[in-house]
């Protein structure tokens, strides 16, 4: 019997290279999509982060300088010559442009129409000195600002040497002749125009006023944004105080000089971003020497 064999031949092997399903590919769009969601927001997370790191450093930038400046001037005012508006939003000083001391200075009575010798006053290059104010001890304000009080307020005419090393005199021209105050000190002051910064609530603007002459009382900003010859830059925005609350947030405030310390003047500025509810607010305590 013959032995008959058949040798089956192997089928051909099947393709296995094939592609997505639809069910994965959408899975894959879908995962792709949840991580590029996460990729997206910690980026923009990011960004925002840098925009208010920034936009805080410009408003601090901003604030510090409105305090500095302000603070410098105020140091550099005449004693006594701080005071505050009566609706809050202004505070008024008299810079010092020079100051020296007196040896001879008329006096009602016989010495009435002596000349004022003083020493030579020294202020910073290019300051004319000639048309400003002489203030010898104007212990008030009402010696400082009153436009009728001038026993012992003048304006300088001239500045005439006397042929000594330093001795000058310095000639004005008023209704009075003599001072009626005399500084322990024997001290002079020149002082420049009035300076006003005020805090507008409405624009939350810092302001800067000059030019606008003497006043009584403490010119308010109303008054100030309405004179004429007023010169007027402002020194800082975005602030917040609201002074129509029943305790209003002043932001200045004036402690008068006493016998055992200095006048004490109390700044609070306080500032905030558009559509921020986050406040950055300044504290700050000028010392101005009581020394007249």
């Amino acid at each position: 019997m013959n032995n008959w064999r058949h040798t089956l031949s192997p089928l051909p092997r099947a393709n296995l290279q094939r592609g997505f399903t639809l069910i994965e590919l959408i899975v894959v769009i879908v995962i792709l999509g949840i991580l590029g969601g996460y990729v997206f927001s910690y980026v923009g997370f990011g960004a925002q982060i840098y925009v208010d790191t920034t936009a805080r450093e410009q408003l601090m930038s901003q604030s510090r300088f409105a305090v500095e400046r302000l603070t410098r001037e105020i140091r550099n005012a005449v004693p006594r010559s701080v005071r505050v508006a009566a609706d809050n939003s202004c505070i008024e000083f008299m810079p010092i442009l020079a100051s020296s001391q007196y040896l001879q200075v008329p006096r009602q009575g016989p010495s009435a129409s002596d000349p004022l010798l003083v020493i030579e006053p020294r202020a910073d290059q290019g300051v004319n000195l000639i048309g400003q104010y002489l203030l010898i001890y104007a212990s008030t304000p009402n010696f400082i600002y009153n436009p009728t009080q001038t026993e012992r307020r003048k304006i300088i005419d001239a500045i005439v040497s006397t042929g000594d090393d330093h001795v000058v005199e310095i000639a004005y021209t008023d209704s009075i002749s003599y001072f009626t105050g005399s500084s322990p000190a024997q001290r002079y002051f020149i002082a420049g125009q009035p300076i006003s910064w005020c805090y507008q609530q409405a624009t939350g603007q810092l302001w800067r006023y000059t030019g606008y002459g003497l006043n009584a009382n403490a010119a308010t900003l109303a008054q100030l944004q309405l004179a004429l010859t007023t010169s007027a830059e402002v020194m800082a925005e975005n602030l917040t105080n609201d002074l129509t609350l029943t305790t209003p947030e002043r932001p200045f405030v004036v402690d008068d000089a006493t016998l055992v310390r200095n006048s004490l003047v109390h700044l609070d500025l306080r500032f905030a971003r558009a559509a921020d509810t986050e406040r950055l607010q300044l504290l700050q305590e000028v010392h101005v020497p009581n020394v007249p």
